[in-house]
């Protein structure tokens, strides 16, 4: 598989991006037809998401089944985009340090779009990294992949290579491994495989907050001077140097797909995941 640079936008033959756009068209469809498509359950199955609330399409809760949307709407389930999954592309990207993930900034600030050619800027990331922070974004247009990478029910592995001002002591690294480090009004934390070479920690989380890592470093009262994600599940920066991205093969996503509990892409589409009980004392 070739590594493909941010300012080539080469990889596939241009036919095959033609007949992938081709495939994803742009006529309106009944809601519960979409959320199938996304890999979410049977239509019947999907109308249970939309009659629970848990369905908005442009920030707005759907309210009925025959609400019609297109592949260009912002679809989300549970406050997340879904996509159909007829595409399932699924591309790596090395995104370098001061580069926003989002797709655009108010303040101007390069993003990871800026690195890909036109033909990847309708897939999502599974995942942010923050502006100061470098490392594995997984970008991706299957819906039910980029579903289970980001909802907190299927906690894959995600390793990181940090490097602080100083080395945490032993009482610290033993916090962190029992995930016994509370941060201001949050619920504990899991606990984290670590293992630290001098100032150099190296981390395996398995849930995604909000600056986790250096919030975390910062209530030990070290700083993050270097932080990389190295890996997402089977996944990783292998051969890539920041800025460069590689589309890939079927049999590269078929490991994942199996790890989070997926069928073969192109098979029936798993079933949809229930909400959360937040009953007290669940």
């Amino acid at each position: 598989m070739r590594v493909l640079q941010s300012d080539r936008p080469l990889g596939l033959p241009r036919e095959h991006h033609r007949s992938r756009a081709a495939s994803t068209g742009d006529a309106p469809v009944r809601i519960n037809k979409f959320l199938a498509a996304c890999g979410l359950g049977s239509r019947r199955a999907v109308e249970e998401l939309v009659l629970a609330g848990r369905v908005t399409v442009a920030g707005v809760r759907v309210e009925s089944l025959a609400q019609q949307v297109t592949d260009d709407s912002e679809v989300e389930v549970d406050g997340r985009r879904v996509f159909s999954a007829a595409d399932g592309r699924v591309v790596l990207l090395h995104k370098p340090v001061n580069v926003m993930t989002t797709r655009s900034d108010p303040e101007g600030r390069a993003t990871i779009y800026d690195l890909v050619p036109e033909s990847l800027r309708r897939l999502a990331y599974a995942g942010r990294l923050d502006f100061a922070s470098r490392g594995l974004v997984v970008l991706t247009d299957d819906g039910e992949l980029l579903f289970r990478l980001t909802h907190p029910r299927w906690d894959h592995p995600k390793r990181y290579r940090v490097e602080l001002d100083a080395p945490l002591s032993a009482q610290d690294l033993t916090r962190v491994r029992e995930g016994r480090i509370e941060l201001p009004e949050e619920l504990p934390l899991k606990p984290v495989a670590a293992a630290q070479h001098g100032r150099t920690v190296e981390l395996e989380l398995r849930e995604g907050r909000n600056r986790q890592i250096r919030r975390m470093m910062a209530e030990l009262g070290r700083e993050v001077r270097d932080l990389c994600r190295v890996s997402v599940g089977c996944w990783t920066l292998d051969g890539l140097a920041p800025g460069q991205w590689r589309e890939l093969a079927p049999a590269e996503v078929a490991p994942m797909r199996r790890a989070l509990d997926l069928p073969p892409a192109g098979s029936a589409p798993a079933a949809p995941p229930p909400r959360p009980d937040c009953r007290p004392g669940r």
